[in-house]
């Protein structure tokens, strides 16, 4: 289960996040119907009915679409939920949404907004469709994960374009999906963990609803908790000052920590 790809001494390394027999704090991001933050939370309710000290808790859910399904599943778990239009924030400012100085003030006002919840460990973006600016990136340092719903270091992929899409417009017939920490000014950055192969056979272009599904199921539902819970929760993720991910103090390839469903019954 350890990938031996390259070991490097412990005190270059810092840790995501240092286990302190404590739940980490989370908060997480959506724009949308939030089911990587279900995915997340039912893992979180499952360990603790089995006791575990060392897990992801979600303390706050923040969103920028004020009632979307994602907000209102919040609520029914009873999580604490905080909103900020960002439409409403933006018309009041007469500024495109783009508009860096603008992102800075709508970040500064979510970050008040979620720190007046709980100061968390983790952010975690479950389908939200905001660019973090500077001021986000860097109060949560290496401590924002992000999820792509293909294989970040496939050199084919552009913007605008589904993963999957790219992946059988270039002949290929499996697709993962990755999750990352991420970054200012990359699109992705450095990869924790990728899925299983997904199998995109028998699968066409005009199949996109049914290969997403699939995706979600296949992987970001559960590579998304079991790097939560179960890696970053755990003390089991580094990083160094180039951007390397480290599992255990091994280092990963390029794509990260590459699962296995077995994992599951022994991490």
């Amino acid at each position: 289960m350890r990938l031996s790809i390259e070991v490097t001494s412990m005190n270059e390394i810092k840790l995501l996040y240092k286990p302190n027999n404590e739940p980490i704090s989370i908060a997480v991001l959506v724009s949308g119907t939030g089911t990587n933050l279900v995915a997340l939370y039912e893992e979180q309710k499952r360990l603790e009915r089995l006791g575990e000290k060392n897990y992801g808790r979600v303390d706050v859910v923040f969103t920028n679409v004020p009632n979307c399904k994602g907000a209102e599943r919040a609520k029914e778990f009873g999580i604490p939920v905080v909103s900020l239009s960002s439409k409403s924030f933006f018309d009041i400012l007469q500024k495109n949404p783009d508009n860096n100085e603008a992102r800075e003030f709508y970040d500064a006002a979510a970050i008040t907004l979620i720190e007046e919840v709980c100061k968390p460990d983790l952010v975690v973006l479950a389908g939200y469709r905001r660019r973090l600016g500077s001021i986000f990136i860097s109060r949560y340092e290496n401590r924002i994960l992000n999820i792509y719903p293909g294989d970040i270091t496939k050199t084919y992929l552009v913007r605008g374009v589904e993963a999957p899409i790219q992946a059988l417009r270039t002949g290929e017939n499996t697709i993962k999906c990755t999750v990352f920490l991420a970054r200012e000014e990359e699109r992705f950055g450095p990869a924790i963990i990728q899925s299983n192969q997904i199998s995109l056979e028998g699968l066409k272009e005009e199949d996109i609803k049914e290969i997403e599904e699939k995706i979600r199921k296949e992987g970001e539902w559960i590579i998304y908790p079991f790097v939560v819970h179960h890696l970053i929760a755990k003390g089991r993720v580094g990083i160094d000052l180039e951007d390397n991910i480290y599992i255990d103090g091994t280092r990963m390839p390029n794509g990260g920590y590459q699962f296995k469903n077995s994992y599951l019954a022994t991490d």
